[in-house]
């Protein structure tokens, strides 16, 4: 458009008649320009609207020439498409997104001129964009060079170097305290010295995804990244983009490499909840830390870097020198890093005298489980465990605004009165910090999670049998993700249904004699839920009904598919009318949907059909259809698309099937263009030759050997005249 000579006379937007801009050539020719913003409508329906609505305007304008610029991606066929759509008797101009995307950057300042543009698109916010994730990633470089000086380069390191190079991605795995971390962070420094751009992800592979740079070296890492919450994440898409993202940094492992950790445990059960761990191999990609791949030496050098580097007085260092007694220490069944970690860290010795300081040592070699029990049982008072159980419950990090408020809640139940020690919040997380739980920034807000995963495994094994404590600390924390972590106990028969229920009952109840103040209508929707089956079926009704109140009361915010449940469930119980959710309805459409979402939305939609109520019915099928052109990679496995081999009829047929069985599952009923456009997106040759190209040969990491380490090697290195 750098053709204009002079100003471009412009118009408000609404009713147009065709003309959103005007320019008179040097002869006095008219030029019109049509911009049409429809980004979330399907191609089809642009086409359409083009032929039936804006063809007979252009013909009645008779413009010199006729500019229209559209939002969609277009290919050549599409703009031949459009201007034939017009049928106009003069040259037409069709600019789509990549044109427009084009111009922007040729003309930086208008661009930064603009919010709305800058705000999503440009290079302009690409820092900002990305400063959570690069704030985070700065600090824990810190704090990992920090940490360098106790690093011990086992063999595990060079296996996982291999790795990296081989394959681009490496998910390290072991026992909880076996050193997945100390092994990740070594692996960070090591790429970071050869200029790789570090970036920490800390809750969802889509942090990654916005932070990726094609052409730049980077290294992504996600520590124990199914997390407490691995049951839900692996229930959605979350394990399915992980899957896709270890697939993209394979193909470009050249310049990217991506570091996981996980709990042995955690990954077997997310390979038994999501088939995408097992269908894609992702298993080449993990390096197992056993204890027995430590040899005797790498133990010695563990504990020796450890008792010189940690600040021990020389009281306390002497206890390992009296008859040699280091040589228990590394020999011992329950040796772990963690554990020598624990046992020198002079502030966890803060009451433990250098007399007593043998004692403690081997007690907690005897019982690691005891980590926790002495720092949480003896430093710290009732107010701080109180604080550690509700960070610990939660599930995930927790905003500082909600955990003070959950401590408030705490404070005010009777039960809770004799509590003894710092009663303000603000003291009282400043006494925590960094020792069972830690302060985190990201941007503007503060978060609290525990100092280290196993702070809540020992938690919650610890109290899944106090039903009393299970119920105060969740009416204390009022939010969903206390719910889902109840859930997850009861998956892993840490309490019983019963128990679970019990439990989700009195959380009704306690919202209910709150008269429902301030109460999440999906949490709410959530307890409903999961209680109904066991409830007197009048009791139903009314809770039902007081849920739906709640619901329709407050406004939408993420996360509603029980609420979304609640609303059918009341319009099949005859409690509300279904034509009275139309408005309801469409602002959830316009507000965005997740998949999991997608089917209850749906099913509310048919409801108002059958009552011959369509306002919804394109909108809800446009955003089905927008959801899916966006997340083409987690909807359809290539394994299946391209399961008859190569032949590209056959996967067109198939991913036509899987497209159809989706929209049907969304209950969408979708046109044909649409099943094509999608298609058109998903390109099938382009995807064919990439999937059959891949090296998807299995990758057996190699056999662990113990050695055999001389007592004299040992005795050397602890020797103090080195």
């Amino acid at each position: 458009m750098g053709f204009f000579r002079g100003s471009l006379e412009r118009f408000k937007p609404g009713r147009d008649q065709g003309v959103d801009g005007r320019y008179f050539s040097p002869n006095g020719g008219e030029w019109i320009l049509q911009a049409k913003h429809w980004a979330a409508t399907p191609f089809p329906q642009l086409v359409a609207h083009l032929r039936s609505s804006e063809a007979h305007k252009l013909s009645a304008l008779q413009p010199e020439l006729y500019i229209l610029v559209v939002s969609h991606p277009l290919s050549r066929l599409n703009k031949e498409e459009l201007i034939k759509a017009l049928g106009a008797s003069c040259p037409v101009s069709v600019y789509g997104k990549e044109d427009m995307n084009d111009l922007l950057a040729r003309h930086p300042k208008v661009e930064q001129r603009h919010f709305k543009l800058w705000i999503s698109s440009t290079a302009v916010l690409v820092h900002l964009i990305n400063n959570a994730i690069m704030g985070r990633s700065d600090a824990m470089m810190s704090e990992i060079i920090e940490k360098s000086k106790i690093f011990v380069q086992t063999r595990n390191f060079e296996w996982a170097v291999d790795k990296l190079n081989q394959l681009g991605t490496v998910i390290i795995t072991g026992q909880a305290g076996i050193g997945k971390t100390t092994l990740a962070e070594q692996l960070i420094l090591l790429y970071a010295k050869n200029d790789f751009e570090f970036l920490s992800i800390s809750h969802d592979i889509h942090e990654a995804e916005q932070a990726y740079v094609p052409e730049r070296l980077q290294l992504f890492y996600f520590d124990d990244f199914l997390g407490k919450n691995y049951l839900e994440a692996l229930s959605g898409h979350e394990g399915s983009q992980i899957v896709n993202f270890i697939k993209r940094i394979g193909r470009d492992r050249a310049t990217k490499k991506f570091v996981l950790t996980s709990r042995s445990t955690i990954l077997n059960q997310g390979r038994i909840l999501n088939d995408a761990f097992d269908h894609s191999n992702v298993d080449r990609n993990e390096m197992e830390i056993r204890l027995q791949s430590l040899t005797n030496l790498d133990k010695a050098h563990i504990l020796y870097n450890h008792i010189w580097h940690s600040g021990l007085t020389a009281e306390h260092v002497e206890s390992f020198y009296v008859d040699k007694r280091y040589h228990q220490i590394i020999r011992h069944q329950n040796f772990n890093p963690r554990v020598i970690q624990f046992i020198t860290d002079p502030q966890r010795l803060s009451d433990i005298s250098a007399t007593d300081y043998w004692n403690h040592i081997t007690d907690l070699l005897d019982n690691p489980t005891k980590i926790w029990e002495h720092p949480f049982d003896a430093q710290l008072d009732d107010f701080g465990r109180f604080i550690v159980l509700l960070v610990a419950f939660n599930g995930e990090d927790i905003l500082e605004q909600d955990l003070a408020t959950a401590y408030a809640i705490g404070l005010r139940i009777p039960e809770h009165s004799g509590f003894k020690g710092k009663r303000e919040f603000t003291v009282a997380v400043r006494h925590l910090s960094n020792s069972l739980i830690i302060r985190v920034m990201q941007g503007k807000k503060i978060y609290y999670k525990l100092f280290n995963p196993s702070v809540g495994d020992y938690l919650i094994h610890r109290y899944c049998g106090d039903v009393l404590l299970l119920k105060t600390v969740c009416s204390c924390l009022r939010n969903t993700t206390a719910l889902d972590m109840l859930q997850d106990m009861s998956r892993n028969k840490l309490i019983s249904a019963n128990t679970m229920q019990d439990v989700f009952g009195s959380l009704f109840e306690h919202e209910e004699k709150s008269g429902f103040e301030g109460t999440s209508p999906e949490y709410l929707a959530q307890i409903f839920q999961k209680t109904w089956p066991e409830l007197d079926t009048s009791v139903a009704h009314d809770r039902l009904k007081q849920t739906v109140n709640v619901i329709l009361s407050n406004p939408i915010s993420t996360n509603y598919l029980h609420c979304l449940e609640c609303l059918a469930d009341a319009i099949d119980d005859e409690i509300i009318q279904a034509s009275s959710l139309t408005d309801f309805i469409l602002e959830i459409i316009s507000f965005g949907s997740r998949e999991s979402e997608l089917a209850a939305l749906g099913s509310l939609v048919n409801s108002l059909e059958v009552n011959d109520i369509t306002d919804a019915t394109m909108p809800f099928a446009d955003l089905a259809y927008n959801f899916m052109d966006e997340s083409l990679d987690e909807l359809f496995e290539e394994s299946e698309v391209f399961g008859d081999g190569e032949d590209l009829d056959a996967s067109k047929r198939n991913l036509i099937n899987m497209i159809d069985d989706k929209f049907t599952s969304w209950n969408v009923s979708p046109s044909n263009e649409m099943i094509d456009q999608i298609v058109d997106t998903y390109d099938l040759s382009t995807r064919m030759k990439r999937y059959f190209d891949e090296d998807e040969r299995n990758y057996v990491s190699p056999r662990v050997e113990q050695n055999k380490v001389e007592v004299l090697d040992i005795d050397d290195l602890f020797s103090r005249d080195r």
